[in-house]
């Protein structure tokens, strides 16, 4: 019993350990500013591998401290995603300027 218990507890802290290092990671990205609204920014973006991702159009919530740097709809932008629960969120935008 003390060992399908240690064994269980072992278990729980790998998996925990996994998901804060996951946590903690951002990608890169390019694409062009689409819209801008409240807390969201419609992009439309070239492939990201990292993520499997092809290109497309799609709408990112802005994290609570995200930069925009001056970035409006038109800009060609570079941009950093964080995972935000079951999705990701904005970081920051670049304008490509």
């Amino acid at each position: 019993m003390r060992t399908l218990f240690l064994s269980a507890l072992v278990g729980a802290a790998v998996s925990f350990t996994s998901y804060t290092v996951h946590a903690n990671q951002t990608w890169q990205g390019h694409g062009v500013v689409q819209s801008i609204a409240d807390n969201t920014v419609m992009l439309q973006h070239d492939a990201i591998p990292e993520l499997k991702w092809p290109a497309m159009t799609m709408p990112f919530t802005l994290s609570a401290g995200a930069t925009l740097n001056g970035a409006k709809p038109g800009d060609e932008v570079t941009f950093t995603l964080e995972r935000a629960g079951d999705g990701f969120q904005i970081v920051s935008l670049t304008p490509a300027r």
